[in-house]
């Protein structure tokens, strides 16, 4: 444990380690910046935020201040809160980030999953991951997510730190892994909403009192499918589910990928004007989208379910 938790008797409300140190405030900032930058946060979604904490508004063509100099003199407390928004955590958990050497090797805008699982099947969940990834999940598989420069066990350690959610995928030999009881434990720590999936064993110890869904013998496809509906039923992590599926569009670089994220899309039901604006803006600026027979198959019937025309018009540049 870091000597820093001796700043905890003087903490305020939001459970920042008073004071923060340059460090801290930078690391802090450069991630609600990149935040900023994915696509789940329109521009006025963002200002919109910042008037909550008296800034703003900001600009992106060099007429007016940017996020990086509204920024600048934001209180300890508020670039904790701002924080806590922003990457959709709870305020009290800050902390943790603040004293992980990094924050996990995740996919930007997607949303931060971590699969424990046992060594013998890192095969079959780096398949459930790459299924994952068209919904725009970022299943964090260890030895296929961790960079090979680093030490394994503080990239775990992060990753566990970072997570949005937590997921085990129970197969015979899950129980006999003390790694992966620990990795519960995290979960169950930091409260992260977390779920179980029974692949030919029942889960022991704290989560195993709950009657988890079996899928035995289930294609990775399958097991994928599952996993993203419990997700998608997280009220907690509703706008980085959809900023996952934003960045799942932005990243297809094939039309069956494309069509596989429209799909998904489309399950939502409905978009903000702003959320639907940064659809058209991603959708014009990949031709596996627009140029593909398959997602425009996918997306079309979702534009006219909302009332809107087709196809959309392209945003002025």
């Amino acid at each position: 444990m870091h000597a820093r938790r001796g700043y905890l008797d003087q903490a305020s409300v939001y459970g920042c380690p008073v004071p923060l140190s340059r460090r801290d405030r930078f690391r802090l900032k450069s991630q609600i910046v990149s935040e900023f930058n994915e696509s789940r946060w329109s521009f006025d979604d963002i200002d919109m935020l910042l008037r909550e904490f008296n800034l703003g508004p900001h600009s992106v063509n060099g007429d007016g201040p940017s996020i990086p100099d509204l920024l600048v003199d934001l209180s300890d407390d508020s670039l904790v809160e701002m924080y806590s928004i922003a990457l959709s955590i709870e305020p009290e958990e800050v902390i943790t980030v603040v004293e992980s050497p990094d924050d996990g090797n995740w996919k930007p805008g997607y949303v931060r999953l971590f699969l424990s699982h046992s060594a013998v099947h890192k095969e079959f969940v780096g398949e459930v991951a790459d299924e994952l990834a068209v919904a725009g999940i970022h299943g964090f598989v260890a030895h296929d997510t961790m960079e090979v420069s680093k030490p394994w066990q503080s990239q775990i350690e992060a990753a566990l730190q970072s997570m949005q959610a937590f997921v085990a995928l129970v197969h015979p030999e899950f129980n006999d892994s003390p790694w992966c009881h620990q990795e519960i434990g995290w979960a169950l720590g930091r409260r992260t909403p977390h779920y179980t999936i029974r692949l030919g064993n029942d889960p022991r110890g704290f989560i195993g009192h709950l009657q988890w869904p079996s899928c035995y013998e289930q294609t990775p496809k399958q097991v994928a499918a599952t996993i993203s509906s419990w997700i998608a039923q997280q009220d907690s992590l509703g706008a980085s589910i959809i900023g996952g599926m934003f960045s799942a569009l932005r990243d297809a670089g094939n039309y069956f990928d494309a069509e596989a994220a429209v799909k998904r899309l489309a399950t939502l039901g409905t978009l903000t004007e702003g959320q639907f604006a940064e659809l058209e803006r991603i959708w014009w600026s990949n031709d596996q989208l627009y140029g593909g027979i398959l997602p425009t198959n996918a997306m079309k019937p979702f534009y006219f379910k909302n009332g809107r025309a087709w196809p959309p018009e392209k945003p002025a540049t």
